[in-house]
């Protein structure tokens, strides 16, 4: 199936630009999401402008990426426990600058992730056949698909972070879905352009976050949970 693979280099240029980790830009600092388990304001993850079929968002909507990364460790793998967030704000609602987030006023702000920009994207088959496409949400039929189909490309890290097709899961397999289809993942690390590889945040060391659209809803509802 069709998937988009992104491209990193580190750091990113001020704006509404796609990303992950630093500060989010013009996001409405009362929107900005409070762990429901320690009550402490979360890190950003990711920014993510609508970009035709690679962020196949409505137009002028831009997706944001929140966990907790506190170190008294709250379930932030969980798609519904509270310590993550997955939301779309429209761009007329943003503002024009860098959102500093809410401190802690025993503990200081929370931690800033690395920002590490996204500088194109592309398209590719993710080795998955259409047809076993349901096969990608359902433990069992995904657990008894050959090899090759569950987990192609040898798990090159290249091909973990992508947008759309269906999901790569790590061998854990197809666990603790929310409704909906597979909009984007992120993996642990990422590959970038000068041909290192960078930590994107604390997904349990070896995790991967998905991001789920339920377009049954409207608006459609997105959730994200990590899977290891």
């Amino acid at each position: 199936m069709r998937s988009h693979y992104p491209q990193f280099r580190e750091g990113a240029e001020p704006g509404l630009v796609p990303k992950l980790g630093g500060l989010p830009w013009g996001l409405p600092r009362r929107l900005w999401p409070v762990c429901r388990e320690c009550n402490r304001a979360m890190s950003h993850l990711a920014q993510l402008p609508a970009d035709g079929d690679a962020l196949p968002l409505a137009d002028g909507e831009v997706l944001f990426l929140f966990k907790c990364e506190w170190d008294s460790i709250c379930s932030f793998w969980e798609p519904d426990g509270g310590a993550n967030a997955a939301f779309v704000v429209q761009r007329a609602e943003l503002g024009t600058g860098p959102t500093a987030p809410p401190s802690d006023p025993a503990e200081g702000p929370p931690a800033l992730l690395r920002e590490i920009s996204i500088t194109g994207w592309r398209a590719d088959d993710d080795g998955a056949p259409s047809e076993l496409e349901e096969a990608f949400y359902d433990y069992q039929a995904h657990s008894e698909l050959p090899e090759e189909v569950a987990h192609p490309h040898d798990w090159a890290s290249a091909w973990r972070t992508k947008s759309g097709g269906v999901p790569y899961w790590t061998a854990n397999g197809a666990q603790q879905m929310p409704a909906g289809r597979l909009f984007l993942q992120i993996d642990n690390w990422v590959d970038l352009a000068d041909g290192s590889t960078a930590e994107v945040a604390n997904f349990c060391s070896d995790g991967t976050a998905y991001v789920f659209v339920d377009r049954a809803q409207a608006p459609p509802v997105y959730s994200m949970f990590i899977n290891r």
